[in-house]
């Protein structure tokens, strides 16, 4: 069941009886059904899914997350968590270049409904930019990445550290750098006001594109070529400050894709 979708017209969530917001997608019910085999332990109840694009294909390496945990589909687009015996919990579901959306479920008789999800491309994000114009950016990004890393400013990530430590998550990479804080797998800067501290989510720019509200973990380490990390507003290059009413003064994650044939020209 689900109580309230946000960002409904980008996701399509279809479970077993539905109750959503005004202006919902297309919306129908189906019977849960099992994806897993998953011995579900005593005190836990299972939330499984399938996510698919709008052309029905499986989406494999979507990020789904529900408080205090988070997993990913498999080659299937299918996900399973395991929650306490809760009767409400908030579904996350994030993959670069799609909407993101969340929802409110409902358990029914307690148990999860199966949970169908389809994502649809984030217009706002890539800004309709093509993968050519992607590809440019991120060639020309890495070009100037050795010139920023021999200023000695910030800290740097390459595709050697990445392939070394072997993390399925790149915010692994993230919890031996200054002052940097991987909180449930949501990677947080320090922030200072005065003699205060305090945690704040930093900006991530995808291949020169600022791609705010994204979380590292949505991108999976073997597309990633490069990160730079700027956790001090004060130390962030000029070409990477955000601007506007609604700036915070965090730090920023800067992220280069990797280039098809592995050289920026």
């Amino acid at each position: 069941m689900i109580r309230h979708m946000s960002r409904s017209i980008a996701a399509l969530i279809i479970a077993s009886a539905i109750h959503a917001s005004a202006g919902a997608a297309r919306l129908h019910a189906q019977a849960a059904t099992s994806l897993s085999t998953t011995r579900v332990p005593a005190g836990k109840r299972q939330l499984v899914g399938v996510v698919r694009n709008a052309n029905g294909a499986a989406m494999e390496g979507v990020a789904v997350s529900i408080p205090g945990l988070q997993t990913r589909t498999d080659s299937r687009g299918n996900f399973e968590l395991l929650t306490s015996e809760v009767d409400t919990v908030t579904i996350s579901l994030r993959y670069v270049g799609f909407e993101p959306i969340e929802a409110l479920l409902a358990a029914r008789n307690r148990v999860w409904d199966t949970v169908l999800v389809q994502l649809e491309p984030s217009v706002t994000r890539l800004e309709k930019v093509n993968v050519e114009e992607s590809r440019t950016r991120a060639a020309m990004g890495l070009r100037t990445f050795e010139e920023r890393r021999a200023r000695g400013i910030g800290q740097f990530i390459t595709r050697a550290d990445i392939v070394e430590r072997g993390s399925s998550k790149l915010s692994d990479l993230m919890r031996t750098k200054r002052g940097v804080n991987v909180i449930r797998g949501k990677v947080r800067f320090v922030a200072y006001a005065g003699t205060k501290s305090t945690m704040c989510q930093p900006d991530i720019w995808l291949d020169g594109m600022r791609s705010q509200g994204m979380e590292l973990d949505e991108l999976l380490p073997s597309t990633i070529e490069a990160i730079e990390l700027y956790a001090n507003f004060s130390t962030i290059p000029i070409e990477f400050q955000p601007f506007g009413a609604n700036t915070t003064p965090c730090g920023t994650i800067v992220v280069w894709s990797r280039i098809p044939n592995g050289k920026a020209k």
